[in-house]
């Protein structure tokens, strides 16, 4: 008797698993990109603030100093 009531329970558990297995790690994916976007837009910005003299030449081997 117990069996008659395991098995539909076991089938409704599996396909309920498999369906609801991607949408997990749907959310889970799309949280992190939007996370590493905002750091790289943060990092981004300071790059730009900073104010760099470009007076570099570059070589085959190195890269030179022009001051």
């Amino acid at each position: 008797m117990t069996y008659v009531v395991l098995i539909p329970f076991f089938i409704i558990f599996i396909i309920f698993f498999i369906c609801s297995k991607p949408d997990l790690y749907t959310h889970q994916h799309e949280a992190s990109t939007i996370k590493a976007l905002d750091n790289f837009n943060a990092n981004f910005k300071a790059i730009e603030d900073l104010e760099i003299e470009n007076n570099y030449k570059t070589s085959n081997t190195h890269i030179y100093n022009s001051k």
